[in-house]
């Protein structure tokens, strides 16, 4: 598994086009280096910058598409809404985490490590739907799974239980370092290693879930770029040749992910 953290680039440079030369490289060095089973999570943080809001998070998608040919497989949103002392009352409060593969066919996720309790006891689908189908390479799944539900795509921490019914009583920030090991836990295993580029204070939550660290050499990850991307997001017109394809540095790719429920 990969991890960037783009938070730091993101609060130092004053515009996109700086953001995508400090990134530029990076995506394409990366993408030759995964495994056809390995995902890579950025995490993204979007930003008012003089009443306008900054889109880093599709933007670094569509960079990183463009570049080495990685496919975005999923969003995950998480929000921040803490007490800011004083700061503009629009300062960004949601962090986007980007979940890019490089072999649609070969991922692995394994979601059943970050289960949740259910919002509803007993079974939410009603007793007659017990099973269905799902997208994720046509495999039947149970629609209502005694292990817990799937976290979605939105994280927060919701309190149901202040009043008797099951409604939401309360919502509290969902710390960025519950959502890293939550990203951890479905990318990889105990004992694994997991390569890091800018993460800073991340690397201890990868190492408290029993992984490997690696950190990346940012300046390695980093070639200098032959041409200043444009001020727009970076697309395949600006550029006559294709993007290198990451399965031409791995030929030896396996056939099929890790089967999963949702």
């Amino acid at each position: 598994m990969y991890l960037v953290d783009l938070r730091s680039h993101v609060s130092d440079t004053d515009s996109r086009r700086e953001l995508f030369t400090e990134t530029a490289g990076v995506w394409e060095t990366l993408c030759a280096q995964m495994d056809p089973e390995e995902l890579l999570w950025v995490v993204a943080p979007n930003e008012y910058r003089s009443g306008e809001l900054w889109p880093v998070a599709m933007a670094t998608a569509e960079q990183a598409r463009s570049e080495a040919e990685l496919t975005l497989k999923n969003t995950v949103t998480v929000h921040d809404w803490r007490e800011r002392g004083g700061e503009p009352d629009l300062q960004s409060a949601h962090v986007e985490l980007l979940l890019l593969v490089s072999d649609q066919s070969a991922y692995q996720f394994h979601k059943d490590e970050i289960r949740i309790a259910h919002a509803y006891q007993g079974n939410e689908w009603g007793e007659d739907r017990q099973e269905g189908n799902s997208s994720y390479h046509d495999t039947t799944v149970r629609r209502y799974n005694p292990e817990g539900r799937d976290p979605g795509n939105v994280w927060v921490d919701a309190d149901r239980t202040q009043t008797e019914g099951q409604e939401v009583d309360e919502i509290t920030p969902f710390p960025l370092s519950e959502a890293v090991r939550r990203c951890v836990r479905v990318g990889s295993s105990e004992g694994d290693r997991v390569s890091t580029l800018w993460t800073d204070e991340l690397d201890e939550v990868i190492i408290a879930e029993n992984r490997e660290v690696a950190r990346l050499d940012p300046e390695t990850a980093r070639p200098e770029p032959e041409d200043t991307p444009p001020e727009s997001t970076v697309t395949q017109s600006d550029s006559e040749e294709a993007p290198p394809r990451c399965e031409e540095a791995r030929p030896d790719s396996p056939t099929r992910p890790s089967e999963v429920e949702n």
